[in-house]
């Protein structure tokens, strides 16, 4: 009784044993390095970069008035990027900046494709709330996102204080 139960036991644990590995294997196998949206804001950067070293006085991103076909995708990697100014993250991928003038260009966007875009609702509150100084929910705008893009890394854990965002803006935008 005691030999079986030994083989029972260790059967369990040989199977555990392999499970964990096998959960592992597949795991490390098929993950990527933050889904969609780091993909995208990649490719978006590196566009920048290239557009940055041939007109070196562009410093900072914006939201041009005259993309009104804008993609609902692009719309939401944009919005993505404006919360990397106000949220505190592991990582950031991407940044534009959260002026008056990004803001009201987003807003213009989405009505102009408010039939189209399947999260307008979502995209108008959230933009009329910044539009108003509301930034309070930047960290659930910006995890939203990221669940739809199915992000893995850079998740936001809270809004970063005054003297942070100064740090930020003063990095990345001046």
């Amino acid at each position: 009784m005691k030999k079986l139960m030994r083989t029972i036991l260790l059967s369990f644990i040989g199977l555990l044993v392999l499970g964990g590995a096998g959960y592992w294997f597949v795991q490390d196998f098929f993950a990527d390095d933050g889904g969609e949206i780091s993909k995208v804001a990649e490719e978006i950067e590196e566009r920048e970069v290239s557009a940055e070293t041939t007109d070196t006085t562009q410093t900072k991103k914006s939201v041009d008035k005259a993309d009104a076909d804008m993609d609902e995708e692009r719309v939401q990697i944009y919005l993505h990027q404006m919360t990397h100014q106000k949220i505190v993250a592991d990582k950031k991928r991407g940044s534009v900046e959260m002026s008056e003038e990004n803001i009201t260009n987003m807003l213009k966007i989405v009505k102009e494709n408010y039939d189209y875009y399947e999260h307008s609702d979502f995209y108008e509150q959230t933009l009329l709330a910044w539009q108003d100084g509301d930034f309070s929910k930047a960290v659930s705008v910006h995890n939203t996102i990221w669940n739809w893009h199915n992000g893995t890394v850079g998740r936001a854990t809270g809004l970063m204080t005054a003297e942070q965002e100064e740090e930020y803006v003063a990095d990345h935008f001046r």
